[in-house]
């Protein structure tokens, strides 16, 4: 079914007791305020990450990368590396975190595969202390 529509179908769903015992506590500690949204968010993850995988379908994320602005020609290359992959990313933020250091987050979207060249040319750069990419969708 669309997740688009308003509607959703029932299905019925037996688990072993300490295993739904565990679901729900964990639940409650990320507030969800049902069952029903806690399971269809956690088979979305699931779906996701497998899709992730495998290497199938258009993810969104971000990219973070420290690094220190000093070092010759990082901003350069990040610059240049962002243009290079222009058409998967969306948008990016440039934060001071100390006079030596920014930090980068840069939203990408696109397929896995590119989503993690564009982290791994972004890592590869001297200069560069952190860089993580993170697929939210």
């Amino acid at each position: 079914m669309n997740e688009n529509n308003k509607y959703v179908e029932r299905i019925s769903l037996s688990l072993p007791p300490q295993l739904l015992k565990e679901f729900d506590a964990l639940a409650r500690k990320k507030n969800y305020w049902n069952r029903s949204k806690a399971i269809a968010d956690a088979l979305r993850e699931w779906i996701s990450q497998t899709e992730w995988v495998e290497g199938r379908g258009v993810k969104v994320g971000t990219i973070s990368v420290v690094y220190e602005h000093g070092r010759g020609g990082v901003v350069d290359r990040i610059t240049e590396i962002q243009h290079r992959f222009g058409g998967s990313i969306i948008a990016s933020m440039h934060v001071h975190l100390s006079h030596e250091s920014c930090l980068e987050v840069i939203v990408v979207k696109g397929s896995p595969a590119k989503m993690q060249k564009i982290s791994n040319s972004l890592a590869s750069l001297r200069g560069v202390k952190h860089c993580k990419l993170t697929v939210v969708q």
